[in-house]
């Protein structure tokens, strides 16, 4: 029987990556998150650990704390992954000041974010989880009673737009102080919310979430947002809130998800075409929310989802050296230049280039918390028994019994399909291990010492292993991988195998953009443009997959996105007259503040003028069969997340063949 919901650890130093996942945390502690001054202002600055940070002409006072938020967190949150003394320094720099300058009335954080103005407390949410992972990991005691201060001393009108989000914070509150009325603090707000502001993206909006047409709204912004009835639900038990965020997660899911395991967002939420694209502040919130719900709800299909997200979108919005990233990114990008963006929004813009600030400065500082949070969730607990709820490489420390108890999971995946967790104990000590199967596995097997366990092992659940557990006690989860084809909208193909979704690596001739403000020696802004082909449609049926893909396996690799251990071989066709996009006039969504006070943007349409270069749509499907080449060759695919020019979704060159 499934566990029906999970607890985070509360353990000083429980987990520790090791391998491939630890080597990519130490990437990017050397990139970006040590480094995220060379994006220039905010981050140019002493972040929360000053009185006042200037923002820019048309924005909001809250406006540099957002950003420069998610940076303390992420920043944090790999120091105390990696236990990196540097980064644990500044991480406690901004911690300790925020601390010690509180209001007399309790309020935390900069005063110009202290009066009424829509938003002008939702980057305290970023902050504050900060907070929550440092008292996590340190047992600080200041930090749960003076964000307990913070919330019943200092009066604000939290139901005004993303300023209810700090239901999250209240909602830990209650859970960690046992205090009741934070719970009821949180859903007085949200009735508010409600009441307030029925047309916003998230408002409860019954006939809309419970609808079977697509969501609507700041994508970004339904994310952070959805996931709050799950947290609700936590404090009071109360199904709706529950069912409330299952739905806008299915929502998600069904109308609105990419091939790279993000939802389609260009800012608002968008389709699932081959050109459509997510922002990459969208796979880190949604893959924030999709964990609220596994601890809420206990649905192992959560745990597929984050990894997918964080194997796939994650890598694929990164240059491998964690210095460079994209604002929006996508499954076919054939060209990234300062002006070849083909989104809806920001077309012909930097948007899509990997450089160390594409666009506006949330992403920049956002990404740095993507893998943290993925580490941190790695094993969670139901009850006093370690859940692995996200598989890879490294040890969870905990006490049971008084005993202490080491389980190091030995592993490739999601690269490879065996997980082994070894176990060590002083003293023979009983617990259970719960195990979860992906949806996408059905033909799974245990085994302990060798010996195979016979229980049944159904996807999308989790699989107990209730036993005694002795020194040296060897788990051995096998998850066998199974090749699949997923169909898109005009007719696209994609490959993917387990959790990892695969592309064709286009060869890139890459040129720095000295013009970029932002770039360096170190920290360059790229400009790529293709120097192989990569106008394939693939030529395969789904029902012979396994005769006609061939994987191949390579070592074992500590760098697995710049070294790619995996490689599918697919008969593919190049089709004629497929090439790269040229325009001389484009139109692209743009936005006016219209209400600065209330934070209220109205979007209008942009013509641009110039010489543009783009990447192409699909090619009909009804013309396709007559522009195949006659010859088939066999194209080499990788993970989606080693690439940077990459193509996804094929054309179905199987179609009418």
């Amino acid at each position: 029987m499934n566990p029906k919901t999970f607890q985070e650890l509360m353990v000083h130093d429980a987990i520790r990556p090791s391998g491939w996942l630890r080597r990519w945390l130490e990437q990017q502690r050397n990139g970006l998150t040590s480094h995220l001054d060379v994006a220039g202002p905010p981050f140019d600055s002493k972040l929360w650990a000053c009185p006042h940070l200037p923002y820019r002409k048309g924005a909001s006072p809250w406006w540099p704390y957002e950003q420069t938020a998610y940076w303390v967190d992420g920043l944090t949150r790999c120091g105390l992954a990696l236990k990196d003394p540097e980064l644990l320094r500044r991480a406690q720099e901004q911690i300790d000041y925020v601390l010690e300058h509180a209001d007399r009335d309790g309020y935390l954080g900069p005063k110009s974010c202290k009066p009424a103005m829509p938003a002008g407390r939702w980057p305290h949410v970023i902050f504050f989880r900060a907070l929550i992972a440092w008292y996590q990991h340190t047992g600080d005691p200041r930090i749960p009673l003076a964000l307990a201060r913070h919330y019943t001393e200092s009066p604000h009108n939290h139901a005004d737009h993303r300023d209810v989000c700090n239901i999250e914070i209240m909602c830990w509150l209650a859970e960690t102080l046992n205090e009741p009325r934070f719970a009821q603090q949180a859903e007085a707000i949200w009735e508010a919310y409600q009441n307030n502001l029925p047309h916003h993206d998230q408002a409860l909006a019954r006939a809309k979430i419970h609808a079977t047409g697509p969501g609507s709204g700041h994508g970004v912004t339904y994310c952070e947002t959805v996931k709050l009835g799950a947290l609700l639900y936590r404090v009071t038990r109360k199904q709706e809130y529950l069912r409330y965020t299952r739905d806008g997660f299915r929502q998600l899911e069904r109308h609105h998800m990419l091939l790279s395991g993000a939802p389609s967002s260009t800012e608002e939420l968008r389709g699932t075409t081959s050109l459509d694209a997510h922002e990459t502040c969208d796979i880190v919130d949604y893959s924030w929310g999709a964990g609220h719900l596994l601890l809420a709800g206990g649905d192992a299909a959560l745990g597929d989802a984050i990894e997918r997200a964080t194997f796939n979108a994650l890598p694929g919005a990164l240059t491998k050296d964690f210095k460079g990233l994209q604002y929006f990114s996508g499954a076919n990008q054939v060209i990234l230049t300062r002006n070849s963006a083909h989104t809806l929004a920001a077309t012909a813009s930097a948007f899509m280039s990997y450089r160390p600030r594409p666009g506006t400065e949330c992403c920049t500082s956002n990404v740095t918390r993507g893998l943290p949070n993925y580490v941190s969730r790695m094993w969670l607990r139901s009850g006093d028994d370690p859940v692995a709820t996200l598989y890879g490489p490294g040890e969870l420390r905990f006490q049971r019994s008084g005993q202490p108890v080491r389980i190091t999971q030995e592993t490739e995946y999601p690269f490879g399909e065996q997980i082994d967790f070894l176990i060590e104990v002083e003293q023979p000590t009983a617990f259970t291990l719960w195990l979860r199967i992906p949806d996408w596995c059905r033909k799974a097997s245990l085994l302990v010492n060798d010996q195979r366990v016979k229980t049944r092992l159904e996807p999308a659940t989790f699989v107990p292993v209730r036993r005694t557990f002795r020194r040296g006690d060897r788990v051995r989860l096998c998850l066998p991988m199974p090749l699949r084809m997923q169909r898109w909208p005009e007719g696209g193909v994609s490959m993917e195998r387990g959790p990892l979704a695969f592309a064709l690596p286009i060869e890139a001739v890459q040129t720095r953009d000295r013009d970029d403000k932002h770039q360096s020696n170190e920290f360059p802004a790229w400009d790529m443009r293709p120097a192989g082909p990569w106008n394939y449609a693939l030529c395969l049926h789904e029902d012979d997959l396994e005769r006609n893909v061939t994987v191949t396996h390579g070592p074992p690799t500590l760098d697995p996105w710049s070294e790619p251990t995996l490689r599918l071989t697919v008969p593919a066709r190049r089709v004629r007259g497929w090439t790269i996009r040229r325009a001389r006039m484009l139109s692209t969504l743009g936005a006016d503040l219209v209400d600065p006070a209330r934070n209220i943007w109205r979007s209008k349409e942009v013509i641009l003028r110039g010489d543009f270069r783009l990447t192409p749509p699909l090619p009909d499907p009804k013309t396709l069969a007559h522009r195949l080449g006659k010859k088939v060759e066999h194209i080499e695919l990788v993970p989606y997340g080693c690439t940077l020019l990459r193509i996804g979704v094929f054309p179905d060159g199987a179609v009418g063949r």
